[in-house]
């Protein structure tokens, strides 16, 4: 009697997919390419912040449960034309410990700013962030334009040019320092702006990616 004939070849066992899965996601991240930590393994350990756009209690420091984001929220944080000049210009120095499983490397990779504006024609507000990891060389620099007239709230996205990379295996400090800053330009009679925080949750919020690798 002949045997029953099918076409094709018979589909291998699910032992086999599975190595073959795991081969592959081997060679990915031989190679360096984006995988992240397991959702809820990348914690803050510590953090600080210093600066006049950031007083003692106004400033709150998060990470997102997937590991995909930092968020800083800042209450206090407004730079206008009113006097004195210094109102102009206003700052903050943030530093974070993060904790997270051996194996991987990080960059911040974009950073939202959300926040309201009240700029006269002509009047321009410029926000613009830096960060580096310390010890290390490198600092990633992102600008952020805002022109009036405008009066509302503001979601502003930018990139960081030349991202500075974290070590393998080895943990440091992330130091962020953000500038927002209103320029009046030489206008007569004067012309007036503000950048403060927003009328939904009255934060000024800047949201950054992270871009992980493994290593």
């Amino acid at each position: 009697m002949q045997s029953d004939a099918r076409c094709g070849s018979p589909l291998p066992p699910l032992a086999a997919l599975a190595g073959v899965l795991l081969l592959i996601l081997l060679q990915l991240a031989a190679h360096g390419y984006a995988v992240s930590p397991p959702p809820g393994s990348v914690k803050i350990v510590g953090s600080t912040y210093n600066g006049d756009g950031c007083p003692n209690g106004s400033t709150v420091i998060v990470v997102s449960e997937d590991a995909q984001a930092l968020t800083v929220m800042f209450s206090n944080f407004t730079a206008s034309t009113d006097p004195p000049i210094s109102n102009q210009r206003k700052q903050c120095t943030v530093g974070v410990k993060l904790s997270y499983p051996q194996g991987f490397t990080f960059s911040l990779g974009d950073i939202i700013l959300r926040g309201y504006a009240k700029l006269d024609a002509g009047v321009k507000g410029v926000a613009r962030t830096t960060y580096y990891i310390a010890g290390l060389t490198g600092t990633g620099k992102a600008t952020g334009p805002l022109e009036g007239p405008m009066d509302d709230n503001f979601e502003v996205p930018s990139n960081f040019v030349s991202p500075a990379i974290s070590q393998c295996n080895t943990t440091r400090d992330l130091n962020i320092n953000s500038e927002v800053r209103v320029v009046p330009g030489r206008f007569v009679p004067k012309r007036s702006g503000l950048i403060t925080v927003d009328s939904t949750d009255l934060k000024l919020t800047q949201i950054f990616s992270f871009s992980w690798q493994a290593c």
